[in-house]
């Protein structure tokens, strides 16, 4: 089945079976696309989130949590794995808290709090709140952004960048001990985005986890050594 629309009309989905069992969600900046060669070999139906590929935003800034409340009233109700990369993880450990998932597989998601970045975006927020009183420069604003912003924020506009500053600042920590799913964690061994480190610490969180390193590869392990996501999948 082609790319088509879901059930509220306005959100994106590739499918390539008629009752998918397995759900895929992108990452930042990405779409269902990114799917399409692990779907070959496990068939199920990959969303374009809100904002992103051929799904327009909702005209509403989100969190993690609301894409996953989102989500979870129109995605078929028979599926039972969800496989999250990078920001779809995020609402992926989210989805987990409202069906019944059996399988989580989880790809370089900043499952833990990155202080700096929220510390960043904690000091823009509160220019930006001193501008509307004339207290402080656009031209200042605008210089924060380049040094505290990263590549997606400077890249994101509106209501997006609005939404990845929510995501940012998801504090999954106490999530991750609620989750009654089998999880699986995948990781580039060079990933600089989200360190390895996070997937260790994450882990212990976890009630039944496992962890598989790829030696070699980085964040975009996705699009860059598909096969290894295909061998955990193969394992579930």
């Amino acid at each position: 089945m082609p790319l088509h629309l879901l059930s509220d009309g306005s959100t994106f989905a590739y499918s390539n079976v008629e009752k998918p069992k397995i759900c895929y969600l992108h990452g930042w900046g990405r779409d269902s696309k990114d799917f399409k060669n692990i779907m070959e070999f496990f068939p199920g139906i990959a969303v374009d989130l809100p904002g992103f590929g051929k799904t327009k935003n909702l005209n509403q800034s989100l969190d993690p949590s609301e894409y996953a409340i989102y989500l979870n009233n129109i995605l078929p109700p028979e599926i039972t794995t969800v496989v999250g990369h990078s920001f779809g993880g995020r609402v992926a450990v989210h989805l987990s808290l409202l069906r019944n998932i059996q399988n989580l597989v989880l790809i370089g998601v900043p499952l833990l709090l990155n202080k700096q970045n929220t510390n960043g975006f904690n000091k823009l927020s509160i220019l930006k709140y001193l501008s509307k009183f004339g207290l402080v420069s656009n031209k200042t604003i605008e210089s924060t952004k380049n040094k505290v912003g990263s590549f997606d924020y400077r890249n994101s506009k509106g209501i997006m960048r609005d939404t990845l500053v929510k995501a940012v600042n998801d504090d999954l920590t106490k999530k991750l001990e609620l989750i009654d799913s089998n999880v699986n964690l995948i990781w580039g061994e060079d990933d600089t985005e989200v360190p390895v480190s996070v997937a260790i610490q994450a882990k212990d969180l976890f009630k039944n986890s496992k962890l598989t390193i790829i030696p070699n590869q980085g964040h975009n392990i996705l699009r860059s050594n598909s096969q290894s996501i295909s061998e955990v999948l193969s394992k579930l």
